[in-house]
């Protein structure tokens, strides 16, 4: 992705903004401030960390452990992949404190005889949004370990990770996390009723946390096909995995730890 060409410095420590297009928050690389590009000014949304624990030096013998757990896997696996490649990225999340409110009506006519159905659904939720707006990380899936999580700062990051900003401000996230919220709702309803009439939600958006995750994307090779990998960049848990089968193709998708 191509940089903009046009200099922007931190307004903590002055130092250069490496700004990239799309970008909406830039983290300063030298003092760890976040800059909100839209007003040029110091971004105060709380800013944290899960800092990564698995670096250059120790990740390939991380998935040569890896390729060789799980009864999913071909026996041969740990002995015949070829990495193609690895990559160390910190990605920018999101997770917006909500509760959400839906009061509803409507029927289950599963069983013949129309009975109506009317109630409240009402859940807490730490719920995840991905600054990126293109990414093969599986957020909704993706177990944030919060054990680990820190104050950010640069000095936590690792050698040759490579530090990705966010696409969008904190406003947009909330929104998204609303219509992905209201729409999860709507599908927990619609599991236990048949028909739905109405279908009203609210929320009371308590707190909203800026947070950078790491995550190994990794390429191999097995038997003449690539594969895909996503390790957790703090744990070493897969996060995504391509599992070839025994002896045949894909068996795509799938959690082999």
């Amino acid at each position: 992705m191509p940089e903009i060409l046009q200099k922007l410095n931190c307004p903590d420590c002055g130092g250069p903004l490496k700004v990239q297009a799309g970008d909406a928050i830039v983290t300063c690389g030298y003092c760890g401030s976040d800059v909100n590009l839209a007003v040029g000014s110091k971004y105060f949304l709380k800013h944290s960390i899960i800092p990564p624990r698995i670096g250059q030096d120790s990740i390939d013998s991380v998935i040569k452990a890896w390729m060789g757990r799980g009864f999913l896997k071909p026996d041969d696996l740990a002995r015949k992949y070829k990495l193609v490649s690895r990559e160390l990225q910190m990605l920018p999340l999101f997770i917006v404190n909500a509760t959400v409110r839906t009061e509803y009506e409507g029927e289950i006519t599963r069983t013949g005889q129309p009975a109506p159905r009317s109630g409240v659904l009402e859940k807490e939720y730490y719920w995840k949004v991905l600054g990126r707006r293109a990414s093969a990380f599986p957020t909704r899936e993706y177990q944030v370990p919060l054990a680990a999580k820190e104050d950010f700062e640069i000095s936590k990051l690792v050698p040759g990770i490579k530090f990705l900003n966010s696409e969008m401000a904190e406003d947009e996230a909330i929104n998204i996390a609303r219509q992905e919220m209201e729409a999860h709702h709507r599908f927990l309803l619609e599991k236990e009723l048949d028909t739905l009439s109405r279908f009203e939600t609210k929320f009371d958006i308590r707190n909203t946390e800026f947070l950078h995750v790491s995550a190994w994307f990794i390429t191999y090779q097995y038997n003449g096909k690539l594969y895909n990998l996503i390790l957790d960049g703090a744990t070493g848990d897969d996060v995504k995995a391509d599992i070839p089968q025994k002896g045949k193709g894909l068996f795509g998708g799938l959690l082999g730890g």
